[in-house]
Protein backbone atom coordinates (compact mmCIF):
# COMPACT_ATOMS: atom_id res chain seq x y z
CA UNK A 1 0.00 0.00 0.00
CA UNK A 2 1.36 3.05 -0.87
CA UNK A 3 2.19 6.12 1.61
CA UNK A 4 -0.58 8.03 -0.09
CA UNK A 5 -3.19 5.20 0.07
CA UNK A 6 -1.73 4.19 3.56
CA UNK A 7 -3.47 7.86 4.20
CA UNK A 8 -6.74 7.44 2.57
CA UNK A 9 -7.45 4.48 4.69
CA UNK A 10 -6.25 6.88 7.64
CA UNK A 11 -8.85 9.22 6.78
CA UNK A 12 -11.70 6.73 6.44
CA UNK A 13 -11.12 5.10 9.28
CA UNK A 14 -10.99 7.81 11.48
CA UNK A 15 -14.54 9.18 9.46
CA UNK A 16 -15.76 5.95 10.91
CA UNK A 17 -14.33 6.49 13.86
CA UNK A 18 -16.31 10.08 14.04
CA UNK A 19 -19.75 8.02 13.29
CA UNK A 20 -19.15 6.81 16.63
CA UNK A 21 -17.88 8.85 18.74
CA UNK A 22 -20.25 12.20 18.00
CA UNK A 23 -22.63 12.97 20.71
CA UNK A 24 -25.27 15.53 21.69
CA UNK A 25 -27.27 15.48 25.13
CA UNK A 26 -30.88 16.53 24.30
CA UNK A 27 -31.57 17.67 28.09
CA UNK A 28 -29.44 18.43 31.10
CA UNK A 29 -28.71 15.60 33.75
CA UNK A 30 -31.61 15.94 36.55
CA UNK A 31 -31.15 16.94 40.00
CA UNK A 32 -33.03 14.95 41.42
CA UNK A 33 -32.88 11.78 39.82
CA UNK A 34 -35.53 8.90 38.54
CA UNK A 35 -34.12 6.55 40.84
CA UNK A 36 -34.64 8.57 43.84
CA UNK A 37 -37.92 9.46 43.05
CA UNK A 38 -38.88 5.80 42.45
CA UNK A 39 -37.07 4.65 45.88
CA UNK A 40 -39.68 7.24 48.02
CA UNK A 41 -42.55 5.66 46.21
CA UNK A 42 -41.14 2.02 47.04
CA UNK A 43 -43.14 2.08 50.84
CA UNK A 44 -46.12 2.90 49.25
CA UNK A 45 -46.77 -0.40 46.74
CA UNK A 46 -50.65 0.13 45.95
CA UNK A 47 -51.72 -2.74 48.30
CA UNK A 48 -49.72 -1.15 51.32
CA UNK A 49 -50.88 2.14 50.27
CA UNK A 50 -54.78 0.42 50.13
CA UNK A 51 -54.26 -1.10 53.41
CA UNK A 52 -52.34 1.70 55.22
CA UNK A 53 -54.83 4.29 54.03
CA UNK A 54 -58.00 2.08 55.17
CA UNK A 55 -56.72 1.35 58.70
CA UNK A 56 -58.43 2.70 62.29
CA UNK A 57 -54.68 2.77 63.47
CA UNK A 58 -53.43 6.66 62.00
CA UNK A 59 -50.11 5.33 63.02
CA UNK A 60 -50.21 2.72 60.08
CA UNK A 61 -50.06 6.28 57.90
CA UNK A 62 -47.08 7.85 59.88
CA UNK A 63 -49.59 9.72 61.89
CA UNK A 64 -51.50 11.59 58.61
CA UNK A 65 -55.38 12.12 58.46
CA UNK A 66 -56.90 9.69 55.56
CA UNK A 67 -56.72 12.95 53.28
CA UNK A 68 -53.28 13.82 53.91
CA UNK A 69 -52.48 10.43 53.09
CA UNK A 70 -54.25 10.17 50.24
CA UNK A 71 -52.89 13.10 48.83
CA UNK A 72 -49.04 12.20 49.98
CA UNK A 73 -49.82 8.74 48.08
CA UNK A 74 -51.21 10.72 44.83
CA UNK A 75 -48.47 13.35 44.79
CA UNK A 76 -45.38 10.45 44.93
CA UNK A 77 -47.35 8.83 42.18
CA UNK A 78 -47.86 11.95 40.08
CA UNK A 79 -43.77 12.52 40.57
CA UNK A 80 -43.11 8.70 39.45
CA UNK A 81 -45.05 8.90 36.13
CA UNK A 82 -43.34 12.29 35.67
CA UNK A 83 -40.05 11.36 36.75
CA UNK A 84 -40.06 7.98 33.71
CA UNK A 85 -41.79 10.33 31.30
CA UNK A 86 -39.20 13.15 31.31
CA UNK A 87 -36.58 9.65 30.59
CA UNK A 88 -38.63 8.67 28.05
CA UNK A 89 -38.79 12.01 26.26
CA UNK A 90 -35.18 12.64 26.71
CA UNK A 91 -34.09 8.94 25.30
CA UNK A 92 -36.64 9.31 22.47
CA UNK A 93 -34.02 9.60 19.76
CA UNK A 94 -30.47 9.69 20.47
CA UNK A 95 -29.94 7.28 18.04
CA UNK A 96 -31.04 10.27 14.77
CA UNK A 97 -29.11 13.01 16.72
CA UNK A 98 -26.15 10.82 17.45
CA UNK A 99 -25.53 8.85 14.07
CA UNK A 100 -26.76 12.06 11.87
CA UNK A 101 -24.19 14.38 12.94
CA UNK A 102 -21.64 11.66 12.71
CA UNK A 103 -22.13 10.66 9.49
CA UNK A 104 -22.43 14.12 7.99
CA UNK A 105 -18.87 14.86 9.51
CA UNK A 106 -17.63 11.48 8.02
CA UNK A 107 -18.91 12.68 4.54
CA UNK A 108 -17.91 15.87 4.91
CA UNK A 109 -13.90 15.01 5.52
CA UNK A 110 -14.01 11.97 2.71
CA UNK A 111 -15.29 14.49 0.51
CA UNK A 112 -12.80 16.90 1.51
CA UNK A 113 -9.52 14.48 1.14
CA UNK A 114 -11.54 13.05 -2.88
CA UNK A 115 -10.98 17.05 -3.75
CA UNK A 116 -7.30 16.97 -3.28
CA UNK A 117 -6.63 12.97 -4.08
CA UNK A 118 -4.34 11.40 -6.70
CA UNK A 119 -5.96 10.07 -9.90
CA UNK A 120 -5.46 6.36 -8.69
CA UNK A 121 -6.74 7.02 -5.41
CA UNK A 122 -10.46 8.69 -6.17
CA UNK A 123 -11.75 5.19 -6.92
CA UNK A 124 -11.45 3.64 -3.50
CA UNK A 125 -12.45 7.34 -2.16
CA UNK A 126 -15.46 7.46 -4.79
CA UNK A 127 -16.25 3.51 -3.15
CA UNK A 128 -16.35 5.06 0.30
CA UNK A 129 -18.20 7.97 0.03
CA UNK A 130 -20.99 5.97 -1.81
CA UNK A 131 -20.57 3.47 1.37
CA UNK A 132 -21.33 5.95 3.36
CA UNK A 133 -23.97 7.85 1.39
CA UNK A 134 -25.84 4.65 1.71
CA UNK A 135 -25.36 4.35 5.02
CA UNK A 136 -26.52 7.57 6.11
CA UNK A 137 -29.71 7.13 3.79
CA UNK A 138 -30.32 4.50 6.05
CA UNK A 139 -30.96 6.23 8.71
CA UNK A 140 -32.75 9.20 6.99
CA UNK A 141 -35.65 6.22 7.07
CA UNK A 142 -36.61 7.76 10.75
CA UNK A 143 -36.92 11.54 9.73
CA UNK A 144 -39.99 11.53 9.25
CA UNK A 145 -40.35 9.93 13.10
CA UNK A 146 -37.80 12.48 14.13
CA UNK A 147 -40.01 15.04 12.40
CA UNK A 148 -42.93 14.37 13.85
CA UNK A 149 -41.33 13.92 17.90
CA UNK A 150 -42.31 17.65 18.74
CA UNK A 151 -46.07 17.80 17.19
CA UNK A 152 -46.27 13.87 19.07
CA UNK A 153 -45.02 15.12 22.27
CA UNK A 154 -46.77 18.28 22.33
CA UNK A 155 -50.13 16.23 22.10
CA UNK A 156 -48.54 14.27 24.64
CA UNK A 157 -48.19 16.86 26.96
CA UNK A 158 -51.62 18.41 26.74
CA UNK A 159 -53.05 14.93 27.46
CA UNK A 160 -50.64 14.98 30.76
CA UNK A 161 -51.71 18.52 31.44
CA UNK A 162 -55.68 17.41 31.41
CA UNK A 163 -55.07 14.27 32.94
CA UNK A 164 -53.16 16.02 36.11
CA UNK A 165 -55.22 18.87 36.50
CA UNK A 166 -58.00 15.93 37.31
CA UNK A 167 -55.65 14.42 39.76
CA UNK A 168 -55.28 18.03 41.26
CA UNK A 169 -58.92 19.00 41.38
CA UNK A 170 -59.54 15.68 43.16
CA UNK A 171 -57.22 16.56 45.96
CA UNK A 172 -59.58 19.24 46.72
CA UNK A 173 -62.18 17.26 47.71
CA UNK A 174 -62.99 14.99 50.60
CA UNK A 175 -62.57 10.99 50.79
CA UNK A 176 -65.86 10.12 51.29
CA UNK A 177 -66.26 11.43 47.37
CA UNK A 178 -62.62 10.91 46.31
CA UNK A 179 -61.18 7.97 48.41
CA UNK A 180 -57.77 6.83 47.41
CA UNK A 181 -58.67 3.41 45.89
CA UNK A 182 -60.77 5.66 43.23
CA UNK A 183 -57.21 7.78 42.37
CA UNK A 184 -56.06 4.59 40.68
CA UNK A 185 -57.85 5.16 37.44
CA UNK A 186 -56.70 8.68 37.18
CA UNK A 187 -53.27 7.57 37.95
CA UNK A 188 -52.92 5.04 35.47
CA UNK A 189 -54.75 7.69 32.47
CA UNK A 190 -52.02 9.93 33.82
CA UNK A 191 -49.47 7.38 32.70
CA UNK A 192 -50.93 6.17 29.29
CA UNK A 193 -51.09 9.63 28.40
CA UNK A 194 -47.64 9.49 27.78
CA UNK A 195 -47.37 7.31 24.91
CA UNK A 196 -47.03 7.63 20.99
CA UNK A 197 -50.07 5.61 20.74
CA UNK A 198 -52.06 8.33 22.35
CA UNK A 199 -50.07 10.90 20.60
CA UNK A 200 -50.72 9.48 17.47
CA UNK A 201 -54.54 9.12 17.49
CA UNK A 202 -55.25 12.34 18.76
CA UNK A 203 -53.04 14.07 15.93
CA UNK A 204 -55.14 12.04 13.28
CA UNK A 205 -58.37 12.15 14.93
CA UNK A 206 -57.48 16.71 15.26
CA UNK A 207 -56.10 16.24 11.31
CA UNK A 208 -59.66 14.52 10.22
CA UNK A 209 -61.53 17.53 12.39
CA UNK A 210 -59.33 19.57 10.59
CA UNK A 211 -59.93 18.06 7.14
CA UNK A 212 -63.37 18.18 7.91
CA UNK A 213 -63.80 21.85 8.50
CA UNK A 214 -61.96 22.55 5.92
CA UNK A 215 -63.68 20.27 3.00
CA UNK A 216 -67.15 22.19 5.35
CA UNK A 217 -66.01 25.75 4.37
CA UNK A 218 -64.89 24.75 0.31
CA UNK A 219 -68.71 23.46 0.21
CA UNK A 220 -70.17 26.50 2.10
CA UNK A 221 -68.23 28.78 -0.05
CA UNK A 222 -69.19 26.29 -3.83
CA UNK A 223 -72.63 26.39 -2.50
CA UNK A 224 -73.46 29.80 -1.92
CA UNK A 225 -73.78 29.36 1.65
CA UNK A 226 -72.96 31.92 5.01
CA UNK A 227 -69.25 31.38 6.11
CA UNK A 228 -69.12 29.15 9.58
CA UNK A 229 -68.71 32.44 11.02
CA UNK A 230 -71.99 33.31 10.63
CA UNK A 231 -74.34 30.47 12.02
CA UNK A 232 -72.45 30.60 14.68
CA UNK A 233 -75.15 32.07 17.14
CA UNK A 234 -77.35 29.60 16.05
CA UNK A 235 -75.69 26.61 16.22
CA UNK A 236 -74.98 27.55 19.90
CA UNK A 237 -78.53 27.51 20.25
CA UNK A 238 -79.22 24.22 18.89
CA UNK A 239 -76.71 23.04 21.30
CA UNK A 240 -78.10 24.14 23.97
CA UNK A 241 -81.42 22.67 23.27
CA UNK A 242 -79.66 18.86 23.10
CA UNK A 243 -78.29 19.54 26.24
CA UNK A 244 -81.33 20.43 27.49
CA UNK A 245 -83.40 17.25 26.50
CA UNK A 246 -80.54 15.65 29.02
CA UNK A 247 -82.81 14.02 32.23
CA UNK A 248 -81.75 11.82 35.24
CA UNK A 249 -84.40 9.29 34.12
CA UNK A 250 -83.34 7.43 31.22
CA UNK A 251 -86.98 7.56 29.77
CA UNK A 252 -87.63 11.14 29.91
CA UNK A 253 -84.19 12.17 28.08
CA UNK A 254 -84.94 9.44 25.58
CA UNK A 255 -88.68 11.48 25.32
CA UNK A 256 -87.11 14.72 24.94
CA UNK A 257 -84.71 13.68 22.42
CA UNK A 258 -86.99 12.04 20.39
CA UNK A 259 -89.22 14.86 20.54
CA UNK A 260 -86.77 17.03 19.00
CA UNK A 261 -85.54 14.38 16.25
CA UNK A 262 -89.27 14.96 15.32
CA UNK A 263 -88.28 18.66 14.43
CA UNK A 264 -85.61 17.15 11.69
CA UNK A 265 -87.91 14.71 10.44
CA UNK A 266 -85.24 12.34 12.14
CA UNK A 267 -85.98 8.57 13.27
CA UNK A 268 -86.59 7.75 17.07
CA UNK A 269 -83.99 6.22 19.62
CA UNK A 270 -80.82 8.17 18.19
CA UNK A 271 -78.53 8.30 21.29
CA UNK A 272 -77.26 12.31 21.96
CA UNK A 273 -74.29 11.83 19.97
CA UNK A 274 -75.87 10.49 17.13
CA UNK A 275 -78.85 13.28 17.27
CA UNK A 276 -76.12 15.60 17.41
CA UNK A 277 -74.35 14.11 14.66
CA UNK A 278 -77.64 14.05 12.52
CA UNK A 279 -79.00 17.19 13.27
CA UNK A 280 -75.46 18.95 12.39
CA UNK A 281 -75.94 17.11 8.84
CA UNK A 282 -79.14 18.63 7.95
CA UNK A 283 -78.01 22.07 9.50
CA UNK A 284 -74.95 22.14 7.07
CA UNK A 285 -76.98 20.51 3.99
CA UNK A 286 -80.64 22.23 4.73
CA UNK A 287 -79.85 25.27 6.89
CA UNK A 288 -76.82 26.90 5.95
CA UNK A 289 -77.74 30.50 5.54
CA UNK A 290 -77.78 31.89 8.50
CA UNK A 291 -81.35 33.53 8.32
CA UNK A 292 -82.60 30.11 7.63
CA UNK A 293 -80.59 28.83 10.58
CA UNK A 294 -82.16 31.48 13.24
CA UNK A 295 -85.96 30.56 11.96
CA UNK A 296 -85.36 26.74 12.37
CA UNK A 297 -84.31 27.50 16.19
CA UNK A 298 -86.94 29.78 16.71
CA UNK A 299 -89.07 27.30 15.41
CA UNK A 300 -88.00 24.27 17.47
CA UNK A 301 -87.56 26.43 20.58
CA UNK A 302 -91.27 27.50 19.95
CA UNK A 303 -92.32 23.66 19.93
CA UNK A 304 -90.46 22.18 22.09
CA UNK A 305 -91.75 25.26 24.53
CA UNK A 306 -88.28 26.18 25.66
CA UNK A 307 -88.03 29.95 26.59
Amino acid sequence: MTRGKTALFACALGAMLVTGCTSLRSAQQPVVSTQDILASLKPYSWPDAIAAYHSADARDRGGLTQRQYRDLVITLYMNAIDAQYADFQTSADPESRTSAIGFDLALLGLTGVASVAEADEVGPLAAAIAAFTGARSSFDKNLFFNQSLPAMFAAMEEERAKRRLVLVQAMQRDVESYPLPLAIGDIAALQRAGSFALAISKITRQAVTNKNDAELRLDKATSGCDVVEDVQASTRELRAILVATRNSDPAIATDNRDLLAAQFNLPDGLSEIELRDQIGAKLNSDYCKTADRAAKVANVKSQLRIP
